[in-house]
């Protein structure tokens, strides 16, 4: 081989490996921009699982708390940086607002329709024109991002994030919201449960107004309760006796819980109503003792009581009820002795014609 010859082999193989090394470093440089890019992705979506369980924790915390809801809410509304966070409760064939915030009503119509336009299912809307009718700018939506909650059992409820920013959320959003609402709906569940569990604890099978324990146990942890001014009611349903002799026991069962909604309709949401025992039923009226007032509201209840009529099986009846009144101020009095005034003051209507009240002069 001559000296040309071989410096033209020798310059083909060092153009080969030219092309080789551009070739193998751009593979390198692609494959380490690939392996970052999934790194990047491996730390997003660990991120966003590490954000999930923090919220996770944070959320059932909150448990058996009555306030789960607002707190859901304002968690969300942080972590979106948005304007309102709403959810909505499904029952049956409707949705019920639990929120914190207050929209008005035609706003909520509103939402429940959005729901059911998009069939109950994940939705985005982003617009450059309100969603919603608007006072002015700073109160004007115009994003909205929704998805279900689910649970084993079903379709459980909707959130729904509203935002004042145009074109706000991605579907990255989405995914997110979707993954924290599997979370949220555990714990609404464990929420709505413990709930319904407390409330059968204090509440009357029956009449669902208060047990005889729950009042006692409530009324007796006011402090100071020996100086407090409030008024007990003790109730009795006259000839009750006889109702159930005469149209049987599920008819009396009936009359009981009529009388016991139309005395619930009659109080405040601080007044507790309790089934004292029998037909006999008990009302504390916390710092309501103006005479007057009182008898008042009393004579309305046996008005109502009295004018009812109570449908049965091809029937109906009516009952008439006595009540018992004792308005304590600055007597120094416990709890039973109170009681104890009012249903002396029950008794001497019972004894006298029934179908009335009596109240301490």
């Amino acid at each position: 081989m001559d000296n040309k010859t071989a410096n033209n082999t020798y310059l083909d193989l060092n153009s080969m490996d030219s092309e080789k090394f551009e070739k193998y470093q751009r593979f390198t440089e692609q494959t380490i921009f690939d392996l970052s890019q999934q790194i990047t992705e491996l730390e997003q979506k660990l991120n966003v699982f590490t954000n999930l369980l923090e919220i996770s924790n944070y959320i059932n915390q909150y448990i058996k708390s009555q306030n789960l809801f607002p707190l859901i809410n304002d968690m969300l509304i942080g972590v979106f940086g948005a304007k309102y966070s709403t959810i909505y409760i499904k029952s049956d064939d409707d949705y019920a607002q639990v929120t914190s915030r207050n929209f008005s009503y035609d706003c909520i119509e509103m939402e429940k329709q959005l729901i059911f336009e998009h069939h109950e299912e994940e939705f985005i809307i982003n617009s450059t024109e309100p969603i919603y009718p608007a006072k002015d700018a700073s109160t004007a939506i115009y994003s909205c991002l929704g998805v279900p909650i689910k649970i084993n059992s079903g379709p459980l409820g909707f959130i729904l994030i509203q935002h004042r920013e145009k074109n706000y959320f991605s579907k990255d959003h989405a995914t997110f919201l979707s993954s924290l609402a599997n979370h949220v709906g555990v714990a609404i569940e464990n929420n709505l449960l413990y709930n319904q569990i407390k409330e059968s604890a204090c509440k009357d099978g029956l009449t669902n107004i208060f047990n005889k324990k729950y009042f006692f146990d409530t009324i007796l942890s006011v402090p100071n309760l020996a100086q407090q001014y409030y008024t007990i009611v003790m109730i009795d349903i006259d000839n009750f006796k006889k109702v159930n002799d005469t149209y049987g026991h599920p008819y009396g069962d009936i009359v009981l819980k009529t009388i016991c909604s139309i005395i619930k309709n009659n109080t405040r949401p601080n007044d507790i109503v309790a089934r004292y025992g029998g037909e006999e039923i008990i009302i504390y009226f916390n710092n309501f003792i103006d005479k007057s007032l009182v008898a008042k509201r009393v004579e309305q209840m046996r008005y109502q009581i009295e004018t009812t009529s109570i449908p049965g099986d091809g029937f109906e009846s009516s009952v008439t009820a006595s009540f018992g009144v004792y308005v304590k101020t600055d007597e120094a009095l416990s709890l039973d002795e109170v009681i104890k005034l009012a249903d002396s003051n029950l008794y001497i209507c019972k004894r006298s014609g029934k179908n009335k009240f009596l109240i301490n002069e």
